[in-house]
């Protein structure tokens, strides 16, 4: 009788036993399944945001636009073999600085090119890794030595099923996949969060076939800590173990195991946090740095700006006065993009540096410019381009520097771009340049009024200027300036000459 109730408790304790273990189980492969649909769900909507993003940079144009010759031979190289229409994989700025994406289409039987900087292109985050590839080669990565490589094996260090892939409206194949460092410390901080109630479970499941009535209350409270503790930890609060009173030797152990556990964790978290800390110190450093390197170069090139103004006779202060009604006239039209307004306020202040290698008697030349000096005047776009350039991450400042005497018909220069290739920021610099100077005396005509100039401009909308633009900038003059009577007498269109030579009608 006695023999047969000790094999009936042995029975009960392996059938606890078992049940325990396998209730663990299922919870750790539940909670390891969760962690990886989050993991997907999380790549899935970065790989969405990414490549919605280059899409948007290739309908928008953000980038350096410039119209191709038919046979792509480009100041003397032949580019026949590196371009082509739809994406390239061609990593060598053109006519942009350094590494750029590449994206040639075709209009009204013109072909230009578009290249976006690869500084221009931000990844949020550095939980996973993504790639952009074209023709089997990697055009783009956050980690820049495996720009150029070929794309076979770039992310294939972790099984496929962690890889996921997306070809853009636009054709770029875009790829992505958990960082190794951050999917094996997710998988170990799942596991070691799987194994804390599993090793309290067990050993409570030992103590309770022994002293099952003793040991209940302690059991249901030990229970009630380590999930409170688990909790907190999940919502990122300060976690520390605070043992109950008890006289039980196992559940001692299992407290002590318990709190060297979430010591260590503890430990680990406050190592990770100084590391960070320090991260972002450093980040801060060089961001400075670069803040204050750019200013330096910044200050350089806008003395040269003051210095053309000095030698071009009537100015003044031309450039402060176009940058002032380009950001004005960018607000209205409510771009809020930094980079955006950023290339409008130092592209509308710079616009015209390229003037300091045109000769003094064009430049100065108080009568009309003839055809060879207005095609030597017309350089300095493509000069002025030159100079911004230097300053790296000014790609979209150079842009409006060297588009800012384009016009919407393609009758400008130096490229020749129409509306659907010229960009927002270039238009707005180039039509606030020309009111600005219709409204400052020069040695050949006395200033016209605020309406006088719109009046002129007026003729110019559907050659010159966009519509739309057009209105909008008529809004911002009569807010940010008192207009006079409109005169009985309008002024003469062939009488009105632009800081170039050129005549504006």
């Amino acid at each position: 009788m006695e023999n047969s109730r000790r094999f009936s408790e042995v029975d009960k304790t392996r059938r606890i036993g078992a049940i325990v273990n396998g209730v663990v189980a299922v919870v750790f492969i539940v909670l390891l399944a969760t962690f990886f649909i989050r993991l997907d769900k999380e790549a899935t909507r970065y790989l969405n945001d990414f490549s919605e993003m280059l899409d948007s940079y290739i309908e928008n144009r953000i980038g350096v636009v410039v119209e191709l010759p038919k046979d792509l031979i480009i100041d003397g190289s032949d580019y026949s073999q590196n371009l082509k229409i739809g994406p390239n994989s061609y990593l060598k700025g053109i006519f942009a600085k350094g590494y750029s994406l590449k994206y040639v289409f075709e209009e009204k039987d013109n072909l230009f090119l578009l290249e976006i900087p690869i500084a221009l292109i931000r990844f949020p985050t550095r939980e996973f890794k993504i790639i952009v590839e074209v023709d089997g080669r990697v055009v783009y990565s956050p980690e820049k030595g495996l720009i150029g490589s070929l794309a076979n094996g770039s992310l294939n260090n972790l099984p496929d099923f962690l890889t996921k892939h997306k070809t853009t409206k636009y054709k770029f194949n875009v790829k992505i996949s958990p960082n190794p460092e951050f999917l094996i410390s997710s998988i170990f901080f799942s596991f070691l969060w799987g194994l804390v109630p599993w090793v309290a479970l067990v050993t409570l499941n030992n103590i309770y076939t022994s002293k099952e009535k003793d040991l209940e209350k302690a059991s249901s409270a030990l229970q009630s800590i380590i999930s409170d503790m688990i909790l907190r930890v999940e919502t990122g609060e300060y976690v520390e173990y605070k043992p109950i009173e008890t006289k039980h030797e196992s559940l001692l152990k299992v407290q002590n195991a318990i709190h060297n556990l979430f010591s260590r964790y503890t430990e680990a978290i406050a190592g990770f946090k100084s590391t960070t800390e320090e991260l972002e110190n450093t980040m801060a450093q060089i961001e400075e740095m670069q803040s204050a390197l750019e200013e330096r170069n910044f200050l350089l090139i806008n003395t040269l700006a003051e210095t053309v103004e000095l030698k071009d006779i009537g100015t003044g202060e031309h450039s402060k006065k176009v940058m002032q009604l380009s950001l004005a006239l960018a607000t209205k039209l409510n771009i809020t993009d930094p980079e955006e307004l950023n290339a409008i306020k130092y592209g509308a202040i710079l616009h015209d540096v390229g003037k300091i290698g045109v000769p003094d008697q064009i430049l100065l030349k108080p009568g009309k410019l003839n055809p060879e000096e207005f095609e030597i005047m017309k350089t300095h776009t493509i000069l002025g381009e030159r100079v911004v350039s230097q300053i790296p991450g000014w790609e979209l400042v150079a842009d409006v520097v060297r588009h800012h005497h384009e016009n919407i018909d393609g009758s400008g220069y130096p490229d020749g771009l129409s509306k659907g290739t010229l960009s927002l920021r270039a238009q707005i610099v180039s039509l606030v340049d020309v009111f600005t100077a219709l409204t400052e005396d020069r040695p050949y005509r006395n200033a016209l009024s605020p309406l006088e100039a719109l009046e002129l401009m007026q003729n110019m909308v559907g050659t010159k200027f966009d519509q739309e633009l057009f209105e909008k900038f008529k809004e911002v003059v009569l807010e940010h300036m008192e207009l006079s009577a409109l005169p009985k007498d309008e002024p003469e269109a062939e009488e009105i000459r632009d800081s170039e030579g050129g005549y504006l009608a």
